[in-house]
């Protein structure tokens, strides 16, 4: 009786060493993912910012240009001689 008993005993004990020995699997770590709406938006107000940027851009070579085009137009107003010159007018 005493080694059924002590037989148990140690095959209980074994027993639970084995599954102590498994153990539980350590948690993987939880990766927090971004909110893809909140990503999305982000990403959609950046390319709006570089849009406006690019746009305020655009205007401002626009104007650069037009005051160019003026200056370039009064040059060559001044370059047009305001009377003919001798050479050039017909002799009697």
């Amino acid at each position: 009786m005493y080694r059924q008993i002590w037989g148990s005993l140690g095959s209980g004990v074994l027993l639970a060493i084995a599954l102590s020995a498994c153990g539980t699997a350590p948690a993987t770590p939880v990766v927090h993912k971004s909110d893809p709406v909140a990503a999305e938006s982000s990403v959609v107000q950046s390319l709006q910012k570089q849009l406006r940027e690019r746009e305020k851009r655009i205007d401002e070579l626009e104007s650069q240009l037009n005051i160019l085009k003026m200056i370039d137009q009064d040059v060559q107003v001044r370059r047009k001689p305001a009377r003919t010159p001798a050479t050039l007018t017909p002799s009697e």
